[in-house]
């Protein structure tokens, strides 16, 4: 393959890409400094991203995205923020050309990959979040220009798919390997992928958003043919891909954390990680509605259109969708289903369980949560679901649980912080949180419980447990003083090694060990939310016995989160999809009293599919 005057393949110099992005903030002269700080130390190309966000979402999610999960809330209004317009595109592009360094763009629709098209990039990226958007990468082959594709937050077959695609289209295109997470770990970059991707006969490479460089040099020297990198004038400065950005001064480092390669190796199988099962919903594109259509419909291809978020059909299931018979009234906009394609059968639950088995819900979808006749209802908080009025017409005569949010804007809510400013805002949303729960609480049965992450969370390095302790000892102390703290149940929840947050990946220091969180319950008379799938990647971790861990804090647990898990930071997977021994632990918690949800990721999709297939594999167990 070919760009402008060099050769990417086999046998000649690693192509390497800086990838400005958006860390140019909308502002084009920072753009102009970015370009200035890659050409010094020396890369082949800069890239940029183009969008037309109409193009790419929903109009109720550019207008609300308040109504949707916290990533959603995170990033719309900052896509919307560093949107430069045209003309700047026109005259990067002339820069980079004055500079003697290559100008590539991503296009995340039609209209920019157009507009990409008239005034000559040199080839196109397409982002991993593209790839099962085929309507998309269809038209920028037909460019007759170089096509880079990035694979993150993608299954093999899915991979497969893509280049069945380009191979009719007859590109010429390159694959990057990449994981779609800020940042990624070493221990989760599986480089081998570089070399199955192979098989396919093209130039490969990888796509790095890790911290460091050693990880992108590994690669290199495994054979990668193109290598593309974030860069920054300053890892400080706010926005999602500085942190994992390059300044141009960390080029020249070239042998810094080298026993970090060691853990860069990975293997062949292909996961999503956690983060990217976020970003791809965030991110990636969907089958939607193009107009209202009734129940009892034949799908045609005009009334399909591609738009995000990615939480229905992917855009490569088209020609499964068109032809069926619709089995429910959709309105424009509204995402088609996998249930639309094979419609689910309804199982009464309450005939299996005996206990207090329950659903996860938003204020936005509880009703349908509700049509399953749950015996509980847990409501995982975001901040603005503080905004959305919860007014149900009449008493819902179940159990309730409030999950108290998880952030505090860019920052994450943590009682244990060692800044007394973040500590105590923490325990001003965990004082709301009880607040928002005592007023709906005589919509429901029973005491209401009010979950609560302890935090300690670092990105780097380790924080010593001890002071962590005394921070959240002095907030729970501050939590019980007020009075708004009586008349509802506070849980701390046990937390993973290494959790994931604003889509990247950190370190757990406390509250997972299951003799540390006996003690506290012991000495400060509380109970917990226990985390099954958390509990496991800490043994995992750890290598610790996850039923010894269990059999410590059962008796402190008011309340379950019930998933698998797998390695070491990949929660709340579907039963059966993990590596926890489910025919060992599972039956510790046969005769448990009290409340209990399925906490699978993503779970809630689809009308809750995740959910009901997990209480599917729990009623093997649960009484």
């Amino acid at each position: 393959m070919r760009i402008n005057n060099m050769t990417i393949g086999d046998g000649n110099p690693t192509y390497i890409i800086a990838e400005i992005g958006i860390n140019h903030n909308g502002d084009e002269d920072v753009a102009r400094r970015c370009i200035d700080a890659a050409v010094e130390a020396k890369v082949n190309a800069v890239k940029f991203q183009k969008r037309h966000l109409p193009s790419i979402y929903i109009q109720d999610v550019l207008e609300h995205p308040e109504k949707y999960e916290q990533s959603f809330q995170y990033m719309i209004p900052l896509l919307k923020k560093v949107d430069l317009p045209d003309e700047s595109f026109i005259r990067l592009k002339a820069y980079c050309e004055q500079k003697g360094v290559d100008f590539l763009c991503t296009p995340f629709d039609i209209i920019s990959a157009d507009f990409l098209a008239e005034i000559g990039v040199a080839a196109v990226k397409i982002a991993s979040a593209d790839l099962t958007n085929s309507d998309l990468l269809r038209h920028v082959c037909r460019f007759g220009k170089p096509v880079i594709l990035s694979t993150g937050m993608s299954s093999w077959k899915e991979v497969e798919t893509a280049v069945k695609i380009m191979t009719e289209e007859r590109a010429t295109y390159a694959l990057l390997h990449c994981r779609s997470v800020y940042p990624v770990w070493p221990r989760d970059v599986n480089l081998q992928m570089i070399n199955r991707l192979r098989q396919f006969g093209v130039p490969v490479g990888y796509s790095g958003h890790e911290l460091g460089i050693t990880v992108p040099l590994v690669a290199a020297s495994m054979g990668a043919n193109i290598i593309e990198k974030h860069i920054t004038l300053d890892k400080r400065q706010e926005g999602p891909d500085h942190k994992v950005s390059l300044e141009s001064y960390e080029l020249k480092r070239l042998v810094r954390d080298i026993r970090v390669a060691d853990q860069a190796m990975g293997r062949e199988k292909r996961f999503m990680l956690r983060g990217e099962v976020i970003n791809r919903e965030l991110f990636a594109k969907s089958l939607v509605a193009a107009i209202d259509i009734p129940k009892g419909s034949v799908i045609n291809d005009q009334m399909v259109i591609v738009k995000g978020p990615g939480k229905g059909l992917a855009p490569d299931r088209r020609a499964d969708l068109v032809g069926i018979t619709i089995a429910r009234d959709l309105a424009a906009g509204s995402c088609f289903m996998d249930e639309d394609l094979a419609p689910r059968n309804g199982s009464n639950f309450n005939r299996i369980f005996a206990g207090n088995w329950g659903l996860i819900a938003r204020f936005t979808d509880y009703q349908t949560m509700l049509a399953y006749s749950p015996k509980v209802l847990e409501f995982h908080l975001a901040e603005k679901d503080f905004d959305i009025p919860f007014q149900p017409q009449q008493a819902i005569g179940c159990k309730f649980v409030v999950h108290a949010p998880e952030y505090l804007g860019e920052k994450l809510m943590d009682l244990c912080s060692g800044d007394e400013t973040i500590r105590r805002a923490s325990v001003g949303l965990v004082l709301k949180t009880i607040r928002l729960a005592k007023s709906i609480a005589p919509l429901f049965d029973g005491t209401p419980k009010v979950i609560v992450h302890p935090g300690a969370m670092s990105l780097q390095g380790k924080l010593d447990p001890c002071t962590l302790r005394h921070a959240l000892t002095t907030s729970l102390g501050e939590i019980r003083a007020s009075k708004d703290s009586m008349g509802i149940e506070l849980l701390f929840e046990n937390l993973p090694p290494y959790p994931w947050y604003f889509g990247g990946q950190w370190k757990g220091n406390y509250f997972m060990d299951g003799q540390e969180i006996s003690e506290f319950c012991k000495e400060f008379d509380t109970r917990i939310c226990f985390d099954l799938s958390h509990a496991a990647l800490f043994c995992n971790a750890k290598e610790q016995d996850l039923c010894e861990l269990i059999e410590i804090v059962l008796p402190h647990t008011s309340h379950l989160h019930l998933a698998d898990g797998y390695g070491l930071d990949g929660e709340g997977v579907q039963f059966g999809d993990g590596d926890i021994d489910l025919e060992k632990v599972m039956p510790m918690f046969r005769n448990f009293q009290g409340t209990w949800v399925p906490e699978i990721w993503k779970g809630h999709l689809s009308e809750g599919k995740g959910f009901l297939l997990g209480l599917e594999w729990l009623s093997k167990w649960m009484n």
